[in-house]
């Protein structure tokens, strides 16, 4: 029995829910090129936060830095800082653009771009994607985060999407946005959360080049079986605090050629150290993971 690397070995950072300083950012790409890791994907905003430059006249921004728990931001020179630097190392970095849900900072904003009542603290609301508004200012971040990254791959999210727009079908308006969604960056190779293709209420229909991020444990062969390439990052194995050396090693891998990879999640909290990368809790899975093959007969 032979064996191979992946070719997506990634990591995954949240800088939503806790703001990393570019220099914390450029030392974890470093700790991750030691690692044997090649992709960098930034969940760059969430529900609590929006620290990126957008729009033109700063609306989103201004409003995350008033209400947010940072008054800071990246630039575009920032993202450009990171991903030089992630060039050099041979790593590359993608964005994720998490919608419609984790939106509660754009109900600060705007509080009729939203469905449910915002809340940085107890995050439920979610964009309003019934009105044409809110498609415009979709359309105009997706461009802007493009014209930053110029990846390869962009990240949709699509998670913890609830039914609570109140129309007809819920799960038609959903579908629609995710296909819609798709024609905004035609060329580009577009990951979602299994959410949509894993929630028992929803029954949508995607066009199978979409590939499916797995974050629910035991998913990973039923989107295989639906005929998605998949990135596998099942939380109890992968999310760092979940995760140790033992649940790496042991994580039974599908032997099929639809499995990309994995990444390793770290969804941060308040209470984070922009460092903690030093610390073992996230050390431990990094290096497990590190160790990580493709299993050939």
């Amino acid at each position: 029995m032979d064996s191979e690397q992946y070719p997506h070995r990634g990591f995954m950072l949240d800088t939503g829910r806790k703001f990393f300083p570019l220099q914390a950012i450029l030392d974890l790409l470093t700790v991750l090129h030691e690692n044997n890791f090649n992709v960098f994907h930034w969940h760059i905003y969430d529900a609590e936060c929006f620290p990126i430059t957008w729009p033109d006249d700063l609306g989103l921004t201004n409003a995350s830095i008033k209400h947010s728990h940072t008054s800071k931001h990246y630039s575009p020179g920032d993202i450009q800082t990171v991903i030089a630097h992630a060039q050099r190392l041979g790593i590359l970095v993608y964005p994720e653009t998490d919608m419609p849900g984790h939106s509660d900072i754009w109900g600060l904003w705007k509080k009729h771009l939203v469905v449910g009542k915002p809340h940085l603290k107890r995050p439920q609301a979610q964009l309003d994607i019934r009105q044409r508004e809110t498609y415009d200012h979709v359309a105009s971040l997706v461009t802007t985060v493009d014209r930053y990254f110029g990846s390869p791959l962009h990240h949709f999210g699509g998670d913890e999407v609830a039914y609570i727009w109140q129309t007809e079908d819920d799960n038609k308006l959903f579908e629609g946005f995710l296909h819609w969604l798709k024609t905004l960056l035609p060329i580009k190779s577009l990951i979602l959360w299994d959410d949509p293709l894993y929630d028992e209420e929803k029954r949508i229909e995607l066009s199978k080049d979409w590939i499916i991020q797995t974050w629910h444990n035991g998913a990973t062969q039923g989107m295989l079986n639906k005929e998605h390439r998949v990135i596998v990052s099942e939380s109890d194995a992968f999310y760092i605090g979940n995760s140790d050396k033992d649940k790496i090693a042991s994580f039974q891998f599908p032997d099929d050629p639809k499995v990309l990879g994995f990444e390793v999640v770290w969804f941060t909290s308040e209470g984070d150290d922009p460092y903690d990368f030093r610390e073992n809790w996230v050390m431990e899975p990094i290096k497990a993971a590190s160790q990580i093959r493709r299993k050939r007969m």
